[in-house]
């Protein structure tokens, strides 16, 4: 069975992952892959894969995974957005 996960899976989960599989589903073999098989699924070896709020590198069919990128989102977004927008002079103050 191959098992795509994400990459912020800790230790604990990839070996529940494992022990569910085995024990409950009775898979024979198990592979677990983080998830940048969408890249490969397109042909390609090389790239940047978003997962959620992550970016990660794959270079060569490899995750590299000291190059990762936590991207921030929600309210901190929105409130960078709106400073921008404000002092180009498109919003004003907490009209929004």
């Amino acid at each position: 069975m191959l098992l795509a996960e994400p990459s912020s899976n800790s230790q604990q989960q990839r070996e529940r992952t494992v022990e569910l599989m085995f024990e409950k589903y009775k898979a024979p073999a198990l592979f677990l892959v983080k998830n940048v098989l969408t890249s490969f699924a397109s042909g390609r070896a090389t790239s940047l894969v978003v997962d959620g709020l992550r970016v990660h590198v794959a270079y060569e069919k490899l995750l590299i995974r000291k190059h990762k990128l936590i991207l921030l989102g929600g309210e901190f977004l929105t409130d960078c957005l709106m400073k921008s927008l404000e002092s180009k002079g498109i919003m004003e103050g907490d009209k929004h």
